[in-house]
């Protein structure tokens, strides 16, 4: 039943599949990329409705609701993408401030924020605490200091004595890449003077610390049992990266190199493929495209801080893979702009679908690829 099913739906998905085919390997200059992208993100947050930006827009099912947690990081970006393009700043502030106010209206009253079905969740909770610190950084009106504080108090609350995140998370699972939470709370603890929320972060990105194997690979990477995504392998480096910055560790910093450094021997001169076992050999040789977009810019930051070159050439590889990509001059505002879980588009990740977050990892990339903002953007992650 389930395979009849996928069927009717990938039969539905066709016109729109062959539409977006027609979309890809347009490739042009970055900003028409930025702008393509911050024009399907305001398609989202329209199609959702309330301020909210729509989880993504699926071939077959259409706009899917507005979630939570990736409204909050989306903001982030589009904060970075409005401090350098003049032209889209009446239109972004708009759209910042309902996205801020919706999150506002969702969140609970004990500071937890809620997946699409209405559950709390650690990991929805910590990305939106890093979107409230960026909202309050520009504009302290549209977030201020007493909602961080509670969502951060929600968050030290629910942590284990041993610093990792299990009540409260998916499938009520502790996982390493929830180390984006860790560094958000190290970031607000220092904005609110909270040694508290510190230290909580810290744990946290200790905890992850332990879970990484000899060869550089991290354990509880996974959304269930499978082979982690790139996806959640560059969060658990993003998030040790952000909170080494923050707190001043550079065992932190030394720990998301070191990965980062077995997916670049893994990849060789290619873009990392979606899935990679423990010994970083492939499990799935399709590509994340979420997770190439992360990665893009995560290895620019990485080359850069390093002086590797190594690592600047996979992020050029990177971007270029999305620049083919990428989805534009379709006129359909579905689609133009966007960026598919997978490729191929009916790969594993996100199946026939344009996740929102997709889009929002993509314009961190190429904000990044610009060397005027490339520190900015990454901090802003």
């Amino acid at each position: 039943m389930r395979l009849l099913r996928k069927s009717a739906a990938a039969l539905r998905a066709a016109p729109l599949l062959l539409r977006l085919s027609r979309g890809q390997n347009r490739p042009a200059d970055d900003a028409t990329h930025i702008e393509a992208a911050v024009r399907w993100l305001l398609a989202a947050q329209e199609a959702a409705g309330g301020g909210g930006f729509a989880h993504s827009f699926h071939l077959a099912h259409g706009w899917q609701p507005a979630y939570p947690e990736t409204t909050g990081y989306i903001l982030s970006s589009l904060l970075a993408v409005k401090a350098v393009r003049e032209d889209l700043a009446p239109v972004l502030a708009a759209s910042i401030a309902r996205g801020a106010n919706w999150l506002v209206s969702v969140q609970q009253a004990d500071g937890a924020i809620p997946d699409v079905a209405g559950t709390k969740q650690v990991f929805d909770t910590g990305q939106v605490l890093g979107g409230y610190l960026d909202l309050h950084r520009i504009d302290p009106a549209l977030i201020d200091a007493a909602r961080i504080r509670r969502t951060a108090a929600w968050l030290a609350s629910v942590q284990e004595t041993d610093g990792r995140f299990q009540r409260f998370a998916f499938l009520e699972r502790p996982r390493s890449y929830y180390a984006r939470v860790g560094a958000a709370l190290i970031r607000a603890g220092q904005l609110l003077d909270e040694p508290e929320f510190v230290a909580a972060g810290c744990a946290n990105l200790d905890w992850t610390l332990r879970q990484q194997r000899s060869n550089g690979f991290f354990d509880r990477l996974s959304f269930a049992e499978e082979p982690p995504y790139l996806h959640t392998m560059c969060y658990v480096a993003e998030g040790l990266l952000d909170g080494a910055d923050a707190a001043g560790r550079p065992d932190y910093g030394a720990a998301a190199l070191r990965f980062c450094r077995a997916i670049l021997h893994a990849a060789g001169t290619n873009v990392p493929v979606s899935q990679y076992d423990p010994s970083f050999a492939p499990a799935n040789r399709q590509y994340c495209l979420t997770g190439v977009a992360q990665w893009a810019a995560l290895a620019l930051r990485l080359g850069r801080a390093h002086g590797d070159a190594r690592f600047l050439a996979s992020a050029e590889a990177a971007l270029a893979l999305l620049r083919r990509r990428q989805i534009l001059g379709t006129g359909d505002s579905r689609l133009d702009g966007g960026l598919c879980g997978s490729d191929p588009p009916w790969g594993t990740y996100l199946w026939l679908a344009i996740p929102n977050w997709a889009v929002k990892f993509l314009i961190d990339a190429f904000l990044a690829a610009a060397p005027a903002g490339a520190e900015g953007v990454a901090c802003a992650t």
